[in-house]
């Protein structure tokens, strides 16, 4: 802890603090939080925040939590769901407990929105970590400016508001994914990033937004990139790829096999999300088996039956 916050080596401080926000995770996705971590965590975050030897970039990188890939891979049967609700509850939990320094923070970044990268990308990149912290602990002002963003000229701030907002389920977000399509709608390249947005969304009718999405009259089946935004966003989205009932594993196998018919390179390519199964344990794990196995038994190309049964004797 000692190292996380007043460390002036940047390396051993970030590494020491991603170990210790590791730790916090894990507890709290294992359903026993560690309160006395958790308020050491909230301290040394107060100091970096108020640190004036730190660049914005480099507080932005020193208050970054782990990604759902790295923590999957620590001790036991990961659990994605709950991890990913563990992410969360810390967002809040820091947005609620550092909100006077995270709005100091955000006034002196505000002003350098506007500068040319180099120069504001770490005030922009710092902005959205603390709007996704105060978005999560339900600031009504941050999440106002988050939504205003995806209309302004920043696409940095745009995708950044778009994530602040991205787990909330209230109406500002709806209206900013959909501001987001209405400007991008004719910018292919653009709107894969609306796609992944929209399926890797977490909430209960998960597969029945990527079905439409699928459906969507701007989704392009025959181009790999959109095909990736929608299934790799799902494949991204653990409380419903990842649901107990292996509902997801069901979706995206069936998924793959009609795409490998068409484009066998993207449909092989994604085969490729299922080759962690064994490491899930015997229900979430045997579940994600039961959906290669199905994926085996149906006319696959050679790629993709190659991808199938390497990740079928992996175990």
């Amino acid at each position: 802890m000692h190292l996380l916050a007043h460390d002036s080596e940047a390396f051993a401080r970030w590494d020491a603090g991603q170990g210790l926000l590791r730790q916090a995770v894990l507890a709290r996705a294992a359903g026993q939080p560690d309160g006395g971590l958790e308020d050491a965590l909230i301290t040394a975050f107060a100091r970096i925040l108020h640190d004036p030897r730190l660049s914005e970039a480099s507080r932005a990188m020193l208050l970054s939590l782990p990604g759902l890939a790295e923590l999957e891979d620590g001790p036991g049967e990961p659990d994605p769901p709950a991890l990913f609700a563990a992410l969360e509850a810390l967002r809040a939990l820091f947005g609620a407990a550092l909100a006077a320094p995270l709005q100091a923070a955000l006034e002196r970044c505000t002003p350098q929105w506007s500068l040319d990268w180099p120069d504001g990308s770490g005030a922009r990149r710092l902005t959205g970590t603390i709007w996704s912290w105060r978005a999560a602990a339900g600031d009504a002002a941050v999440i106002a400016a988050a939504r205003a963003a995806v209309d302004g000229p920043s696409m940095t701030l745009a995708r950044a508001g778009l994530r602040a907002l991205q787990a909330r389920e209230i109406p500002e977000r709806q209206e900013a994914v959909d501001a987001f399509y209405q400007r991008w709608q004719s910018r292919p390249v653009i709107l894969d990033a609306w796609f992944a947005l929209e399926a890797s969304a977490p909430f209960g009718d998960g597969l029945e937004r990527v079905q439409r999405l699928l459906q969507h009259p701007r989704f392009d089946p025959a181009a790999p990139n959109s095909v990736r935004a929608v299934l790799g966003g799902l494949a991204g989205n653990p409380p419903v790829f990842h649901a107990a009932d292996g509902s997801g594993y069901r979706f995206m196998a069936s998924q793959i096999a009609a795409l490998d018919r068409r484009n066998p390179i993207t449909a092989s390519r994604l085969a490729k999300v299922f080759s962690r199964w064994q490491s899930y344990g015997p229900g979430r794990g045997g579940q994600m088996r039961q959906a290669l196995e199905s994926l085996a038994a149906s006319e696959l190309s050679t790629n993709s039956r190659e991808v199938v049964e390497q990740c079928l004797g992996a175990a």
